[in-house]
């Protein structure tokens, strides 16, 4: 039965695609943030990459500014996550098929950022989180071009 027609539908359809676009939105904030995130590490961990001094010269004392960019970051991927959890309407089956990658990462997040507070290998842990922020970005990139440019896998859903 279709029911595109009827009132009904058609607020429900306004409504998937209101979700869709406050998904994009978030998906375009979380690169935003991990834009902010990769120009802290380079800013403040340069020793890492076998640098002497910082690339960009930003006052120490803004560090601890950047050490909330991950926090924000977990906030919007589990909003986004909700969101997402919503468009494919609350149906886990297929949430986690097409959305694992974005639950084990948001996971990760408060999993990994107390080690850094307890001091364990502060090199690995900035490594680590790098790597995962990095292949998070890829994955944000490569959404934020299939909704602009090649059009949106879950439309039929």
């Amino acid at each position: 039965m279709d029911n595109s027609n009827s009132p009904m539908g058609s607020t429900h359809q306004n409504q998937h695609a209101k979700l869709k676009k406050l998904s994009k939105f978030a998906d375009t904030s979380v690169l935003f943030l991990l834009v902010i995130f990769f120009l802290g590490f380079l800013v403040f961990d340069y020793e890492i990459f076998g640098l002497h001094e910082q690339i960009i010269a930003i006052p120490h004392e803004m560090e601890v500014y950047f050490e909330f960019v991950p926090w924000i970051i977990f906030i919007v991927l589990v909003f986004d996550l909700f969101l997402k959890y919503l468009i494919v309407e609350k149906n886990l089956k297929i949430f986690f098929q097409h959305y694992w990658l974005d639950v084990v990462i948001a996971a990760l997040i408060p999993i990994l950022l107390p080690l850094k507070f307890m001091k364990m290998t502060v090199k690995s842990f900035k490594i680590i989180k790098t790597g995962k922020f990095g292949y998070k970005a890829n994955q944000k990139i490569g959404k934020i071009r299939e909704h602009f440019f090649t059009g949106d896998k879950t439309k039929d859903r």
